[in-house]
């Protein structure tokens, strides 16, 4: 066993030699080809956008909006910024590349990467027959805090960031988004792995910091940089749904709801179904909004295998047999023996089976972070409605939402503004676990048609 002095010396001399790299950018080629391309930067899932790539990733999120699947809805559309067309939801990027990238981690043990967030912007629409191509700039890493000792022994915290770019066949910008992983490093003070992997040692304040840091910096979005949390005593409502008695979301048997609890979420479901959340075709003008003005509350869950299934099918990340052998092949210390059969499984496993989640010190398998990122984005899609454009949505994934959990999604109005010429408010947005713990929070600049200008482009 290393000395701590020299544990942190090693992540020290990793952070300075990863930062030599900074500002370094290479394309993005596809993922599956068996060549020796550079593949630091991710990897095309799919290059060409079709109506089955927006249907699918729709469902993916229960978005049953039929913008995204109705040729007829989109022609009845008269007069508005989408007749004819037939736009992709926000957040449809994770289908075209990979905008996790983990990239390369301290050659030490006690070493687990997470995904912390991403920072989404979107210039122009993404539409059926798009073709794209990309680019990866990483943009360094830095450490966010240092423990120095306590139950879990030492840890410290990095965060590696890449900022991704999207161009089309036409040579157009479409976006852009930057891509957090989380890097907890825990030093070998602590004999038991599952307390040095487990993502709830991380701390909620830690990045809820950074992320208070990060938005009230001005910008051209929210000249004011105006930031604040929503409180529970705002957002009531489904709110109810949480159990007096709330199940304690790091035990290793999924949760057990009560019948009255599920039937408050199936009324929610049903009520999404129906599109009783989703302004659609109405415009909602940015004269009519109000700061404090509350995002519809939705539900999902509890979470299970068909949902996560869901997602990766609409991704496009699978692998099978050879193709998933040569990945983890080079990923056997990442990736975990499976403890039935004792052959090597994919790290990716985490995500899908409890039993492979377990082994790599999680209590249950761990929901993908762009499924949370992307559930946020579909309230604001409902409440913003057909005409309206998500421009960024900037992402903060604070702690693990696991299979068997429920999720509510909700928010509120926090600014308005004009900017040449354009109107736009300020969201924030917060999605929440059963036990009442806030999994994942976003800000967000929506785009919304005015009275008095044109529809946003």
């Amino acid at each position: 066993m290393i000395s701590l002095e020299d544990w942190n010396a090693r992540i020290d001399a990793f952070i300075a030699e990863e930062n030599k790299n900074r500002g370094k950018t290479v394309p993005v080629h596809r993922i599956y080809c068996q060549d020796d391309s550079d593949r630091s930067g991710g990897g095309i899932y799919n290059e060409t956008v079709t109506v089955d790539t927006i249907g699918r990733f729709a469902r993916a999120l229960g978005d049953s909006n039929p913008l995204y699947s109705d040729p007829r809805y989109r022609a009845g559309q008269a007069g508005t910024a989408c007749q004819g067309l037939f736009p992709a939801p926000p957040l449809l990027e994770c289908c075209i590349c990979s905008t996790f990238i983990g990239g390369r981690m301290p050659r030490l043990r006690g070493i687990s990467a997470f995904d912390a967030g991403s920072r989404w912007e979107r210039f122009l629409p993404i539409l059926p027959g798009d073709s794209f191509s990309a680019q990866t700039t990483f943009l360094g890493v830095r450490e966010i805090t240092r423990k120095s000792g306590g139950q879990t022994g030492a840890a410290r915290l990095l965060l590696r960031e890449h900022r991704i770019d999207l161009t089309n066949h036409r040579g157009e910008h479409v976006s852009s988004l930057t891509a957090r992983c989380m890097i907890r490093c825990a030093a070998p003070l602590n004999e038991d792995p599952a307390a040095q992997m487990a993502p709830d040692c991380i701390s909620r304040r830690t990045l809820a910091e950074d992320s208070q840091e990060s938005c009230r910096e001005p910008s051209p979005e929210n000249p004011q940089g105006s930031c604040r949390e929503s409180s529970p005593a705002d957002l009531r409502g489904l709110s109810q749904v949480l159990s007096q008695q709330p199940v304690q979301p790091v035990q290793n048997s999924r949760p057990r709801y009560r019948e009255e609890e599920l039937d408050r979420v199936y009324a929610n479901l049903d009520a999404q179904l129906s599109g009783a959340f989703r302004r659609g075709s109405r415009p909602r003008y940015w004269e009519d909004v109000e700061i404090g003005e509350v995002v519809p509350e939705q539900i999902i869950g509890p979470y299970d295998e068909s949902d996560g299934q869901a997602l990766m099918a609409a991704i496009g990340a699978a692998n099978a047999f050879a193709t998933k052998w040569a990945s983890i092949r080079f990923r056997k210390g990442q990736g975990v023996t499976d403890p039935e059969t004792g052959a090597h499984r994919h790290p990716i496993d985490r995500h899908s089976s409890d039993l492979i989640a377990r082994a790599q010190g999680h209590p249950r398998a761990l929901v993908s972070g762009i499924h949370s990122q992307a559930l946020l984005a579909k309230s604001i899609s409902d409440w913003m409605g057909d005409d309206g454009r998500l421009r960024t949505l900037d992402c903060r994934c604070l702690k693990p939402l696991y299979y068997g959990d429920l999720s509510l999604q909700r928010g509120r109005v926090t600014g308005r503004f004009e900017q040449d010429g354009r109107c736009f408010v300020n969201l924030h947005m917060e999605a929440v676990r059963q036990d009442g713990t806030v999994h994942t929070t976003a800000e967000a600049v929506v785009e919304l048609p005015s009275r008095r200008t044109c529809q946003p482009s």
